[in-house]
């Protein structure tokens, strides 16, 4: 195995670090900064892993390494402009699987959106942004008396070589700007500049198109409606009632929102939710019974889909609680 190619953006002096070559500890570690989370890797090898974070005004931004493929399955809490990811990396949301990453890929995921990665050994340096400073600078761009909410799909994004120089340079300045000690007004600065290209990035292949009548807080209610009812019969119909409208409304709401079906979303948060109930099980527990317990009367077809989600098998999963 080739070592991973040195990191394009490392850590400043100033910057806190933690490594670890153990899955345990940084199992532990994402999950007291990022929340909800799984991380798949080969047992028995040295993780080789190390993180670094830094604050900004309006942004959180940070990298990592890893010596080991990982398997991961997060949540987007604000929106996400990932700037560097390992070559050869794949991206899935529902059925839907992106083409491996490249040396110009860069990747933009919208806030709320749950993804499965799979990435080789590599360097990784991601932004977090407040989702007002982007829709602010999104807004900005519209004619007037207009509006741009911003609820596009995660996105590879392959850029031509000048642009992707550019826009290293602009983060490097901003990873400059948090050094202890300098003028605000040069981190405002620099936010500023890598805001407007996230913005820009954002905006591509990106239209107007809207979900339909549903509005987006129907929506979310509806979503923490089904989050509360996942051991129910759950069919098409009878999100339709609670939601109060019609399928193909529904439908484009979750494309719109989500970038998969109804459906596809509700197995998705059973299977998020049988992860958690893995990694916490009492002994007595087995997985046939988690999965009845959330809705899979099938119980190979449930394997199947937990693996490509979470990157393992839900007995190992409950085998490494």
């Amino acid at each position: 195995m080739l070592p991973p190619r040195p990191h394009p953006l490392p850590p400043p002096p100033w910057a806190a670090c933690f490594r670890s070559d153990d899955l345990d500890e940084v199992r532990a570690f994402i999950g007291t900064t990022d929340g909800r989370q799984s991380r798949v890797a080969r047992r028995g090898q040295a993780l080789g892993y190390a993180i670094y974070r830094l604050g900004g005004l309006r942004t959180n931004l940070g990298g990592s390494e890893s010596a080991v493929e990982q398997t991961v399955r997060g949540l987007v809490n604000g929106p996400v402009l990932q700037v560097c990811v390992p070559v050869g990396s794949t991206f899935r949301v529902g059925r839907r699987a992106s083409a491996p990453t490249r040396a110009s890929s860069v990747v933009i995921a919208p806030p709320g959106w749950e993804f499965t990665r799979t990435s080789p050994p590599g360097s990784m340096f991601a932004i977090e942004f407040l989702h007002s400073a982007l829709q602010d600078e999104l807004e900005s761009r519209r004619p007037a008396g207009g509006a741009h909410t911003w609820a596009g799909r995660l996105a590879v994004v392959d850029l031509a070589e000048r642009d992707r120089a550019g826009l290293v340079v602009a983060v490097s300045d901003l990873v400059q700007a948090t050094q202890p000690g300098a003028d605000p007004r040069q981190l405002a600065l620099a936010e500023g500049r890598v805001v407007e290209l996230m913005a820009g990035l954002a905006l591509l292949g990106s239209g107007d198109e809207r979900p339909g009548e549903l509005s987006q807080a129907r929506a979310r209610d509806l979503e923490g409606w089904i989050d509360a009812h996942l051991g129910e019969p759950l069919t098409l119909g009878r999100l339709c009632q609670v939601a109060g409208v019609g399928a193909r409304c529904l439908q484009k709401t979750f494309e719109y929102r989500r970038g998969m079906s109804p459906m596809r979303f509700v197995t998705e948060r059973r299977l998020t939710a049988a992860h958690r109930r893995l990694v916490h099980a009492p002994p007595n527990v087995n997985v046939t019974r988690i999965a009845m317990e959330l809705g899979f009367g099938h119980l190979s077809r449930f394997a199947e889909m937990y693996r490509q989600l979470i990157g393992e098998s839900p007995s190992q999963t409950l085998a490494g609680r």
